[in-house]
């Protein structure tokens, strides 16, 4: 998750608290909002506030939208008084949620309350998690010989083919986690090749040998998503994209700034320029490259081998 995509989310879900304790309250101080809810200044409250105004129901016509009245440091909302009861979830909603969870908990890395918080979702939509949902993370054999070499703190010898370069590689990692994520198996650990901290996928791991050589774990939490950490070396580029792409600004840790036209300007950095090159060969017309020399290199190499073969 991007550094602006946590900001939108934590404001939403500070506004979304803030409705119902206004809703229930019927009026309350911008001095009670601002401190009760974290806020900095006062000029934050009303930002969000006046955001509130553009909400409502589907149809979003004058009687559905909230309505927002903000008089001599006091403020009152009318028209969301579904707020002031908890939220029903329709069957299929419910169904959902029961199927996010049991996957989750397939894979044994769920935190110890997800178990009887899914419990009570089954007792509420009157069905049992194991009888309602078949959920099946198929985990390779080398995940059960990894999770065991962490167990014993032994570090790993593994040959591993990257993903950007395609070349084969031997490692030796102290290895931290192994998880699910995003549909594949990773292996999260300190690399000795690369000196710093790695992410494997398993798939493309050929090879597994466990050594008599024990190191001391991190005290650190190990990873259980898919992130990438940018170091000090990294490769910089600069491209721009069209609405249809901003999903890379989701997917990938970039800093983003929107443009007048519409269009979004996203910083990345890489270990690879292979890997960003890549990307933006395959967002096509909808990006724009603007800087970064080695990924611009890359891109062009790209573009001449693919043209080649077509010739």
């Amino acid at each position: 998750m991007s550094a602006a995509t946590a900001r939108t989310a934590n404001r939403i879900a500070r506004i979304l608290a803030m409705i119902p304790y206004i809703v229930e309250n019927e009026v309350a101080t911008i001095d009670d909002l601002r401190d009760r809810f974290g806020y900095g200044t006062d000029a934050e409250v009303v930002k969000d506030l006046q955001l509130i105004f553009l909400t409502g129901l589907p149809g979003y016509g004058p009687g559905e939208l909230i309505d927002v009245d903000i008089f001599d440091n006091e403020v009152t909302i009318d028209a969301a008084e579904y707020f002031s009861r908890p939220m029903k979830l329709t069957p299929a909603e419910a169904l959902g949620l029961l199927a996010a969870g049991s996957t989750f908990l397939a894979t044994n890395q769920a935190p110890p309350a997800l178990a009887p918080a899914m419990a009570k979702l089954s007792i509420a939509i009157g069905a049992e998690a194991e009888e309602s949902v078949l959920v099946d993370v198929v985990a390779p054999d080398a995940v059960t010989t990894l999770r065991a070499a962490i167990d014993d703190s032994r570090v790993i010898r593994i040959g591993y083919v990257g993903k950007a370069s395609n070349e084969r590689t031997v490692r030796l990692v102290e290895a931290e986690s192994v998880f699910f994520n995003l549909g594949n198996w990773y292996l999260s650990g300190f690399c000795r090749l690369a000196d710093a901290e790695r992410l494997f996928r398993v798939d493309r791991i050929d090879a597994i040998e466990v050594l008599e050589e024990l190191y001391e774990p991190s005290v650190a939490d190990a990873a259980a998503t898919v992130r990438y950490e940018p170091q000090a070396d990294d490769y910089v580029v600069q491209f721009s994209i069209g609405s249809a792409s901003r999903w890379v600004t989701e997917y990938y840790p970039v800093e983003s700034i929107e443009r007048e036209d519409g269009s979004v300007e996203v910083t990345m950095q890489v270990s690879d320029p292979l890997v960003a090159a890549r990307l933006l060969l395959r967002l096509g017309s909808d990006a724009t490259f603007l800087s970064g020399e080695a990924v611009g290199t890359k891109l062009e190499e790209l573009r001449s081998r693919i043209l080649a073969r077509y010739r």
